[in-house]
């Protein structure tokens, strides 16, 4: 089925409200996105090109034809007009990271290109995007910086806790966002929840037996029966590693956002075009 394209989203009405709260407040703060861009983000642009160039396989139209062909897919979707550069890195779970503002690079574990049929994959791409095209990279990357060797120099590791913290939070929070742009660009809602199934645990060997349903009862009960436990436990995990939001959560906010007719609007207003 024939996906439409959405040029010219409006993000706002895409944004978690968390995700927009802490964002929209961080983009007042004057002057600071543009020294983020002027010093931490060429930094960290930098060193993930070295680090993709020496240590993974470039995707490109001639390298990998037809994984570059999902990014460009999701790029034209999103109406992305600068493609982005593209590695994979060897890796067996399916992962994926991003860096970079003007010069852009989605980087994804090898793992995730051989789990993930085409369509799976670019809701995954698509969620990279989502990051990019709602402006949460110099943030994430700022972020992402205080993790480098050179924190641990004490003169700047106490400043750096103090950030970390409410950053971590909100980080976790930015993904809300990007699963609501991945869904955008693969447009539909099972293969939105099938990724994430896979990327929660479930063995290759029971691919052909997914039950959307059992996830989604799992992530509902999650909900209900967890959630008043979840700021404490994520406040303590988050001052050891930001990289892993709860997955199960994710599906049901997800979920949610899909259900209460949201996304349904934003596809409705493209499909005169």
């Amino acid at each position: 089925m024939a996906k439409y394209k959405l040029p010219n989203l409006d993000i706002d009405i895409i944004k978690h409200p968390d995700d927009s709260t802490i964002l929209d407040g961080l983009n007042q703060i004057p002057l600071f996105k543009r020294f983020l861009n002027n010093t931490i983000v060429p930094i960290k642009e930098s060193y993930n090109e070295v680090e993709s160039y020496g240590d993974g396989w470039n995707i490109t139209a001639q390298s990998s034809p037809q994984i570059y062909q999902c990014l460009k897919e999701a790029c034209g979707i999103l109406g992305v007009k600068k493609v982005p550069k593209l590695t994979s890195e060897w890796f067996y779970a399916p992962t994926s990271f991003s860096a970079g503002n003007e010069n852009f690079r989605i980087v994804i574990s090898s793992g995730a290109i051989d789990l993930f049929e085409k369509e799976e994959l670019i809701f995954f791409l698509g969620h990279e995007l989502g990051h990019y095209i709602c402006g949460h990279k110099p943030y994430q990357m700022l972020l992402e910086a205080l993790y480098m060797p050179f924190i641990d120099n004490p003169s700047v590791k106490m400043w750096s806790t103090i950030v970390k913290v409410p950053l971590l939070d909100w980080y976790r929070k930015s993904d809300f966002t990007a699963d609501r742009v991945g869904l955008l660009c693969c447009q539909n809602i099972d293969v939105a929840l099938r990724v994430m199934i896979k990327r929660a645990g479930l063995p290759k060997k029971c691919y052909n037996e997914i039950n959307i349903k059992a996830f989604l009862k799992q992530a509902f009960d999650f909900e209900n029966h967890h959630v008043g436990n979840l700021d404490k436990i994520a406040k303590a995990l988050s001052l050891r590693s930001c990289e892993y939001p709860w997955m199960v959560q994710r599906a049901a906010y997800l979920y949610e956002w899909y259900r209460s007719g949201e996304y349904q609007k934003i596809i409705n207003k493209y499909k005169t075009i």
